[in-house]
């Protein structure tokens, strides 16, 4: 039974003696593993500043004996609760770098995950007591977080720190966790005044223009636009291609037929290229190559291509040193950088042509912030695959196969808008009544029985 037991302090208030009131309790005590030691219990007590204070924690912890746990797991429930986030953020990243050592998350992920922790949760949460983070607390730090971020990143970050309060629930250091709370009330029940971002996928037309305008500096990589906008590849799959991924053959009749498997990945990370695996399981496939663009892969490797004989050589050059004097030449040992060709030849040759291109918020020659353009983006090139598919008679299964897609409904969701509409009639025939019997002058062999 917990009891109050009341002491005077060294400090005066007002010319009156400071109390102290203490909460004293007896409990099982427990072994180095946490077990219950048989007969043998231990004093404790904590100390509150003011009479009510002490006695709410008396009367909860005796109503906790009552519990499984009794006064000991409420009592380590306090101690957890005091703990500061940041011990609860390491632990819950030590769990994700266990994922990466099975193999069950990729490291990329990890990284990503760390970052996030690093540069945006720990600096608001990081020497917090993990019980003291409020509901109101979340609510402002996304508040925050909505000024000065993309919704992408939003997410992102708040995922994150959901993530870690979870963690922390599910070590008893918290009753609940307050960003669910939020999550509910922030539901999407109704549509905004924003507008939602939208793909922007060309017009078969529009990618001739393109790749015609990017290859009047650099020839192949007019043939590389056209097939990031015929194959759909990520622009990570497009970097880790390899001469070997090209599997391409010609036919008795003479006709080059082609497809190109997705194993890899390459990004850069820190001047360092990684390699790593495709996005999810189903991203590791083959797309089959149009018989033209087949034709025109068989060509570049036979007349173009600097090392097509080693099998591991990129499949693609990178542009090499330079400046707006001097073309940067083509170097074909390293991946190339699709960061830097949207920037340097794509975004220009998508404004030449007509066509808006995403740009981020900068600062104009005077001084202006010239606010970010929502236009055709390099990842675009693979929504206008998945369309020119769509609109082109192949089916959504096989279009989310080709994609990568870890689930059609993925696909079903992206491109909906894009599936055409086919008229099939109803096959259901009229249904018939049975023939209603006929009464005639037959008389059956076989009389009904009767009861005797």
């Amino acid at each position: 039974m917990a009891y109050i037991r009341a002491h005077d302090t060294t400090t005066k208030r007002k010319g009156k003696t400071v109390k102290r009131y203490e909460v004293c309790w007896r409990e099982t005590a427990t072994d180095a593993n946490g077990l219950p030691i048989p007969g043998k219990t231990r004093a404790r007590q904590e100390s509150y500043p003011t009479r009510e204070a002490a006695e709410a924690r008396r009367d909860e912890l005796n109503h906790a004996k009552h519990n499984i746990g009794g006064t000991a797991a409420l009592a380590d429930a306090k101690k957890a609760a005091a703990r500061p986030f940041a011990e609860f953020a390491d632990g819950w990243l030590a769990r994700q770098h266990a994922k990466v050592s099975d193999g069950d998350m990729k490291q990329s992920t990890y990284d990503l995950y760390q970052k996030i922790l690093r540069a945006q949760v720990l600096p608001r949460f990081g020497g917090k007591a993990i019980g003291a983070i409020t509901v109101m607390d979340c609510e402002q730090f996304r508040a925050d977080l909505v000024t000065t971020h993309c919704p992408r990143s939003v997410r992102n970050v708040w995922q994150v720190l959901r993530h870690v309060l979870r963690y922390a629930y599910q070590h008893n250091a918290i009753i609940a966790v307050p960003t669910d709370a939020i999550d509910r009330t922030t539901a999407k029940h109704a549509v905004g005044d924003k507008a939602a971002f939208e793909h922007k996928p060309l017009t078969a037309p529009q990618v001739a223009a393109l790749a015609a305008k990017v290859g009047e500096r650099y020839p192949v990589y007019e043939l590389l636009v056209l097939f990031m906008a015929y194959t759909g590849l990520r622009a990570a799959e497009v970097q880790g291609l390899e001469v070997r991924d090209l599997m391409l053959t010609t036919g008795p009749d003479g006709n080059t037929r082609g497809s190109v498997r997705v194993q890899r990945t390459k990004t850069r990370r820190k001047a360092q290229w990684v390699t790593g695996t495709p996005k999810s399981k189903t991203s590791k496939r083959a797309v089959p190559l149009p018989p033209w663009l087949a034709t025109r892969m068989a060509a570049y490797l036979a007349d173009t291509h600097a090392d097509a004989s080693n099998p591991t050589a990129p499949l693609w050059p990178r542009r090499g040193r330079g400046n707006h004097v001097v073309k940067p030449p083509l170097e074909w040992s390293g991946p190339l950088d699709l960061n830097g060709l949207q920037s340097k030849i794509i975004r220009p040759a998508l404004e030449a042509i007509g066509l808006p291109a995403s740009r981020p918020a900068r600062a104009a020659d005077d001084g202006t912030v010239l606010p970010a353009t929502n236009g055709v983006r390099l990842h675009d090139l693979r929504h206008t695959a998945a369309v020119l598919w769509l609109t082109n008679g192949v089916h959504f299964l096989q279009v989310s196969k080709w994609l990568g897609h870890s689930s059609y409904v993925l696909t079903l969701t992206t491109y909906a808008d894009y599936i055409p509409d086919v008229e099939v009639e109803n096959p259901l025939p009229e249904p018939v009544a049975p023939a209603a019997p006929v009464n005639g002058n037959v008389v059956p062999l076989r009389r009904a029985d009767t009861a005797g």
